[in-house]
């Protein structure tokens, strides 16, 4: 029997090896798979908690919000299950369908922002709603995807090992993850930076990005003095937002202004002892509970530190380099906060006592407290008192007399002295045009020990029919120390000029019993002796009635100067408003810059200018700052 040698006639049972299966596609749909339905929970979290943990006002919005959470979180557990439960185009068109979902939504969300201003702002709610519609997109688009990485919608699927399916999964779970948490704080930076306006360093930068008509903004409200200009409350309604601007009172152009519309300013702005940062406090707009003081550079707005609180901390009295000093509301506790708003000490002080100023001077931290009766107190009085500023130990304390009264604008700290004007009330007549006369002493208390320096008693100037007129207390140099600032000339820095001497001087409106009519009257001290210089006056016809007009009518420059303001006319319908300097106790009257007409031109600024007047030391100058035809305030410098 022979055999064919080709082998013909014979079957080959032996199948060639398979070829190994390629392990790419089925881990891309693993991953895809896992990033999607991780996104897609993500996506129901970040909303719940965008609609319930983020602190947001009422309103219709919140409707919708509600509404949008329901049907996200309906939806994404929806289509999870569908994905456990499925594969093949089931999974494509019910991942496309919430993709395009989501996305709708988002775009809902985003275009419902509002523009940042005032009472408008983009909550933390809408920032995180919208970065959840985004999970929900990104879900829906990669779970679509993970189908189309596969031979075939159904079939075709190698399964990968388990340790490498589990590890890949685990990666995608916490690549999504991680990205969630990252992104949702910072959806609520994008929120804050959002309403939140750029800061401006000069006034040529002011011009190129349209702040000249910012003027309007102000109101009638007054500014805050500093050396850098005149600081600005913008749009002072109720509540206040905390936006400011610092204007070059040379030229009224901004030289800085921050802005941020979703907080809210619970009381003015606070200067350092030394002037040179000023904090703005207050809660959020939507959040109540959340609690920010920001601290500024008074010269150019830089943000230098921002301290957070839960709930209010109380009423801000001072701060330092790097203390924030608060006062509980209706209590005679106060506590000292870094700039962190981490607490470092509190204190009390008397029982029955609330602090109304407070000043940071050296080592001390100084306080004006009005003391209502007390089981040890019989009367209300006033009380200065000293802590140490690094452990809040008690330095020392000194009572005001019984019958007198320090208002907080007669509470000054200079250097190492306190400057107070304890100041009485006395009736002179009774009926309801009763006549009161204001009686001054004049107290100098060292810091360091509380002894007193000098003291100036039974300083009067007349009777008066007007409250308002309870007198004034100036320091020309109220850091002590020379400061750089605006020169009142134009629109470039200087030196403040230091005097010889500093000077504390009472301005005060009073009739006088030798002469006719009615009076504003300063006299001026010597600071560090207490020695008296001189006493000047000016006429007056219109009395103000309003405690801030008559503030507002007298200030002290930084060479010893006083600057006056006067109405003289009896006729508040045809005021003859005057504006006086005072140097060494020569009066003479100056022009107000801007009031004689130019060309034929009616002058710019009001006949009136007065009686809204706020005077101002602005540098090496002063500022007059009046309420004009439009209700904003103007500015007029005086050299």
């Amino acid at each position: 029997m022979s055999h064919n040698a080709s082998g013909t006639g014979r079957h080959r049972t032996d199948a060639a090896p398979p070829r190994a299966a390629k392990a790419g596609r089925p881990l891309a749909r693993v991953f895809l798979r896992a990033a999607g339905i991780t996104a897609l929970a993500c996506w129901a979290v970040l909303i719940v908690w965008a609609s319930f943990g983020t602190g947001a006002g009422t309103g219709s919005s919140g409707v919708y919000m509600i509404i949008g959470t329901v049907a996200s979180v309906l939806i994404a557990a929806a289509v999870i299950a569908t994905a456990a439960a499925h594969t093949g185009l089931r999974i494509i068109i019910a991942a496309l369908a919430t993709a395009v979902f989501a996305a709708a939504a988002g775009w809902a969300v985003y275009t419902s922002m509002p523009e940042a201003g005032p009472g408008q702002f983009i909550t933390h709610r809408a920032g995180v709603a919208a970065l959840a519609y985004g999970f929900g997109v990104l879900g829906g688009g990669l779970l679509a995807l993970s189908e189309f990485v596969v031979e075939g919608y159904a079939g075709g699927r190698t399964r990968p090992p388990r340790s490498m399916r589990r590890k890949v999964g685990v990666f995608a779970v916490a690549v999504v993850v991680l990205l969630a948490a990252a992104l949702a704080p910072a959806m609520q930076r994008w929120a804050e930076l959002a309403n939140q306006d750029v800061r401006v360093g000069d006034a040529a930068a002011a011009e190129e990005t349209g702040l000249d008509g910012l003027a309007a903004l102000s109101g009638v409200e007054r500014f805050t003095d500093t050396p850098f200009g005149l600081l600005r409350t913008d749009h002072p309604t109720a509540p206040t937002p905390q936006a400011v601007t610092m204007l070059d009172p040379a030229t009224g152009a901004a030289v800085w202004y921050h802005r941020r519309w979703n907080w809210l300013a619970s009381q003015s702005p606070v200067l350092s002892h030394a002037q040179d940062l000023v904090a703005l406090t207050g809660p959020r707009a939507d959040d109540r509970d959340d609690f920010q003081t920001r601290v500024l550079r008074s010269r150019d707005g830089e943000e230098v530190a921002t301290a957070s609180f839960d709930g209010t901390p109380g009423t801000l009295l001072a701060l330092a380099d790097d203390r924030l000093l608060y006062a509980e509301d209706g209590s005679e506790v106060f506590h000292v906060y870094d700039f962190g708003g981490d607490l470092l000490w509190d204190a009390e002080m008397p029982p029955g006592c609330e602090g109304t100023a407070a000043q940071v001077a050296g080592e001390r931290v100084v306080l004006l407290a009005d003391c209502v009766p007390a089981p040890d107190r019989s009367v209300a009085r006033d009380y200065v008192l000293a802590f140490d500023l690094d452990d809040g130990a008690a330095a020392w304390e000194r009572e005001v007399d019984t019958d007198a009264e320090v208002v907080p604008d007669s509470f000054l700290v200079s250097g190492d002295t306190v400057l107070i004007d304890s100041r009485v009330e006395d009736r002179v007549t009774d009926g309801p045009f009763s006549a009161r006369r204001f009686e001054h002493k004049l107290l100098a208390y060292a810091v360091a020990d509380g002894d007193i320096s000098w003291r100036m008693s039974g300083q009067s100037f007349g009777s008066t029919n007007s409250s308002a007129c309870g007198g004034t207390l100036h320091l020309s140099q109220p850091t002590g120390a020379p400061a750089a600032g605006i020169a009142a000339g134009g629109d470039s820095r200087a030196d403040v000029p230091v005097a010889e001497r500093r000077t504390v001087q009472i301005i005060e409106c009073y009739t006088a019993k030798d002469r006719e009519g009615s009076w504003l009257g300063v006299k001026s001290y010597d600071a560090d002796s207490g020695d008296k210089l001189y006493r000047a006056q000016v006429r007056l016809g219109y009395t103000p009635l309003d405690p801030e007009v008559a503030r507002g009518w007298g200030t002290v420059l930084p060479d010893n100067r006083a600057l006056l303001a006067a109405d003289q006319s009896l006729d508040p319908t045809a005021p003859d408003c005057r504006l006086y300097e005072v140097s060494a106790g020569d009066v003479r009257q100056i022009e107000l810059p801007g009031t004689v007409p130019v060309d034929g031109e009616s002058p710019v600024v009001p006949a009136n200018w007065c009686h809204d007047a706020q005077l101002s030391a602005a540098g090496t100058g002063g500022a007059v700052s009046y309420v004009n035809a439009d209700g904003a305030r103007g500015i007029a410098v005086v050299p």
